[in-house]
């Protein structure tokens, strides 16, 4: 009696299972993949950064929920007070899944978190649709940025297509210093915080993604708190007053640069790293951070040859090969359905592409369209080029002035001394329009390079014949030599000047 009674109980277990998981909210549309995805495949690619799934009934933020449960199966779930209320049933069909980007129905920015390595300073990358943007104009809404929920928006742009482009990044220099930023717009006037930066005290730095191999490179904020092995991080330490002391690293973390900047009137130190393994010692380290360490995912492009705009992979073919550690799964890692992915071999799988095809799953990532025209309606910037031994800024845009000790912003009717290796760079509305550069010295030679010798520099030896016997000399240099012969003194450095050959 007792042997038959275990697999009734366990029968039960399995109705309630399957009865509850019925009801849970089973899709939602991934901002990074710009497609609605499953509960269970999103579980398997480890997304679980903040404000990454929206619900594809009613736009507002959903979060992952029931992970590594073994009472429920993933599924997503309304934040508390956020149309859970009249949401919360919603299912989502199986089979209804949609790759269109216009099936989003959310009011919020996409918005990202960069470091300049040619400007050493940091930025807000923000991202609209054509139709959000279209919508956005025609209710002149208005973008804000906020260091602080209660404070006013430090910086505010109408959302039009005049400073926007369909789905390019609008890079907005950062010039107020704030561990966390509100992002949101005079339309929906929802504050969606950001949390940027580690706190000082606690001598946490904050990771950046490299982007690319460039000298000049960008990095992305690591909005999550999973770090991967073998991937190129910049790690930013901040302090007010003084630079972090440098700390030992474990054996395992190899360290590519260090340098310093200044920017938001903070001082910052930066180092390129990567984790080369996962070990005890740096997991402890990481998590005294706040961060977590898991061993890296593997995604190449392999054909056709592509060419990266604005980190878009731009290909001229219908269809591309990749090669992946892991299995591209339809609506889970890749914006695309089952019948486009075709499995070759083992890692290698050819995709056809659609309007940007994204790859997402832990650090690997990437974005792949076919190449097209660009619209030619948009309003060409000129560019203005001025040599100045001093320079007044006007209050008609921002200036920076670079130099070898960083950046440093500029204020209006600043009176600044341009020297040799500095340039100010003005931007308006967060465009390039124009650098200062010092003005050029006019190279003296010949005569007026002797006269301006013997005018600054009054050290004076003894005259010896025998060194000019081996040197060409020319006329100016003859008449000079004759006339020294003549004194018995010579001008130690139109002596010097004589034997190198530049007089």
């Amino acid at each position: 009696m007792a042997y038959n009674s275990k697999p009734i109980i366990h029968f039960e277990f399995r109705y309630h299972f399957v009865e509850r998981s019925v009801m849970k909210m089973r899709k939602a549309y991934d901002t990074f993949l710009q497609s609605e995805v499953s509960a269970d495949l999103a579980a398997k690619s480890g997304g679980v950064e903040p404000y990454r799934y929206e619900c594809a009934h009613c736009g507002e933020e959903v979060r992952l929920v029931a992970i590594y449960s073994i009472r429920m199966v993933p599924h997503f779930r309304h934040l508390s007070g956020n149309n859970d209320v009249t949401c919360e049933k919603y299912i989502g069909q199986y089979g209804a899944i949609s790759t269109d980007s216009r099936s989003r129905k959310s009011k919020n920015e996409r918005a990202e978190f960069y470091f300049d390595k040619g400007t050493k300073m940091f930025y807000l990358g923000l991202c609209f649709s054509t139709d959000e943007i279209t919508a956005y104009e025609h209710l002149t809404t208005t973008f804000e940025f906020r260091a602080s929920i209660q404070e006013q928006a430090f910086f505010t742009l109408c959302i039009n297509s005049r400073n926007f482009d369909s789905d390019v990044q609008r890079m907005i220099p950062i010039e107020k210093f704030s561990y966390n930023y509100f992002l949101s717009n005079t339309l929906n006037n929802v504050k969606r915080k950001y949390e940027v930066f580690k706190n000082s005290i606690e001598n946490s730095p904050t990771f950046f993604k490299v982007q690319g191999n460039d000298i000049n490179y960008k990095a992305k904020l690591v909005r999550g708190v999973i770090l991967y092995t073998n991937v190129s991080y910049l790690v930013v330490f901040q302090s007010k007053y003084i630079y972090p002391q440098d700390c030992s690293l474990p054996s395992d973390i190899k360290v590519d640069d260090t340098f310093q900047f200044e920017t938001m009137g903070r001082k910052f130190l930066g180092k390129i790293l990567t984790i080369k393994a996962k070990t005890t010692q740096i997991d402890s380290l990481i998590s005294l951070w706040g961060y977590q360490l898991e061993v890296s995912e593997t995604l190449t492009l392999l054909w056709p040859p592509a060419v990266l705009l604005n980190e878009v992979s731009v290909i001229n073919s219908e269809y591309v090969f990749l090669f992946s550690s892991f299995e591209l799964q339809a609506h889970g890692n890749i914006n695309v359905h089952s019948e486009d992915i075709t499995r070759i071999a083992s890692g290698i799988s050819k995709v056809a592409v659609k309007s940007k095809t994204k790859v997402y799953r832990k650090n690997a990532e990437i974005v792949i369209d076919k190449s097209k025209q660009y619209s030619d309606n948009f309003d060409v910037i000129s560019f203005m080029e001025i040599y100045e031994d001093a320079y007044l800024v006007p209050d008609d845009s921002l200036h920076f002035l670079f130099n070898c000790s960083g950046v440093l912003p500029m204020s209006n009717g600043q009176f600044v001394l341009l020297t040799p290796g500095s340039v100010i760079k003005r931007y308006h509305f967060g465009y390039l329009d124009g650098c200062v550069y010092p003005r050029k010295q006019n190279e003296l030679t010949n005569e007026q390079l002797l006269n301006d010798i013997l005018a600054h520099y009054k050290r004076t030896e003894i005259f010896t014949i025998d060194f000019f016997d081996s040197i060409e000399l020319s006329e100016v240099a003859l008449q000079y030599v004759e006339r020294c012969q003549a004194s018995g003194l010579i001008n130690s450095a139109v002596k010097q000047f004589i034997m190198e050959g530049r007089l």
